[in-house]
């Protein structure tokens, strides 16, 4: 159950107990282990079920339309698995795409380039948007602060709220063009599950009602520090819970009509095929010295990895990689390997957030 683990530029030891079956530490909220030393994560866990490529494609002819300019629009990031969904949409399933970018002040220039080169090989077109206020670095730096103030794990992110406000613009896009369909790359794996175990949610919770019930923990939390509610950032904490998804209330309500669904949800998740045909097909890459091809794309993800590494001694990597174990997709002698490698916290891309942010 010992491994090794990369803080900073050091390599260090990591003494923290891990499940023997995955590799959850003994810091994960919630957990508990039995007597041959398995986390009640993995003895509670069920493997996701794909609801099938044949579903998938109906969907898909249900909104083709040889009248229309677009038939669907993919939201790209410049990250892996969206731009894999762009390639299977346009490429595999001949769809009329039209690629959605929020062009996110903390992004990562590799993730730029990415974008500028699939949708260039697929020949898809490009809508780019972004807040005319400086809304999304404003919040940032006061949630910084706040955090600081007050360091809780269950709040680090507030540090993505800029983010979370989008959804209601995508809608407005897709309206503006008459499309009906949004397809995401979201990843089934990638659900952190100790972020709702922090706010009191249980981990067993769907993505429908955990989003309802996430809300009574993070006003919890906001009522521990007022920097959270400072009244000219309340705008945008109401947009963000109703917009944080395709999910939430928001979202569904103000497009109702419009079919919101993730091509992993439907199809397997196969980290190898992604990575290899989006490198082949769409020039895609990554910055190599971060050792990760996963959430690359926004910087504050390394101030995420920060915090959480120095509030509970893990970061999203390892409740990530612990469900690849469980889903026979890793091995856990595979998993500790990567988190030894990638669990390292890149403190010049910190510090250039900080700096940022004065």
């Amino acid at each position: 159950m010992i491994g090794d683990i990369n803080l900073g530029k050091k390599k260090v030891v990591d003494t923290i107990k891990r499940c023997s079956k995955c590799v959850l530490p003994q810091t994960m909220p919630g957990i508990r282990f039995d007597e041959a030393g398995v986390c009640d994560y993995c003895r509670d866990y069920k493997k996701f079920e794909y609801k099938g490529e044949a579903r998938f494609k109906k969907i898909l002819d249900k909104h083709r339309d040889p009248n229309k300019k677009y038939e669907c629009i993919v939201n790209v990031s410049g990250g892996r698995d969206s731009a894999f969904t762009l390639l299977k949409l346009a490429k595999d399933y001949g769809m009329k795409v039209l690629a959605l970018n929020y062009e996110n002040p903390y992004t990562d220039e590799q993730a730029r380039k990415n974008i500028r080169n699939m949708v260039k090989a697929l020949n898809v077109g490009l809508i780019k948007f972004k807040f005319m206020s400086n809304i999304h670095k404003s919040c940032f730096k006061n949630n910084l602060r706040a955090w600081q103030k007050n360091p809780s794990p269950a709040m680090v992110p507030m540090m993505c709220i800029g983010c979370k406000i989008i959804w209601k613009k995508i809608l407005e896009i897709a309206k503006r063009h008459d499309i009906n369909l949004i397809v995401n790359g979201g990843n089934p794996y990638e659900y952190t599950s100790f972020k709702k175990e922090l706010l009191g949610v249980s981990e067993s919770t769907d993505l429908e009602k955990s989003y309802s019930k996430n809300l009574t923990g993070l006003i919890r939390e906001a009522l521990k520090n007022y920097l959270y509610l400072k009244p000219q950032y309340l705008p945008v904490l109401v947009k963000g819970y109703l917009f944080a998804n395709q999910y939430s209330i928001g979202s569904r309500l103000y497009g109702g009509h419009i079919e919101r669904i993730d091509l992993f949800h439907y199809i397997r998740w196969d980290e190898k095929e992604v990575l290899s045909r989006i490198a082949s097909e769409l020039g895609w890459d990554y910055p190599h010295e971060l050792r990760s091809t996963w959430r690359f794309d926004c910087k504050i993800g390394h101030l995420k990895d920060y915090f959480y590494t120095k509030t509970m001694g893990i970061t999203e990597k390892d409740d990530f990689y612990a469900k690849m174990v469980r889903e026979g997709i890793l091995t856990r002698e595979q998993a500790l390997k990567r988190l030894s490698a990638e669990n390292e916290i890149h403190m010049d891309i910190v510090r250039e957030l900080s700096d940022r942010s004065g």
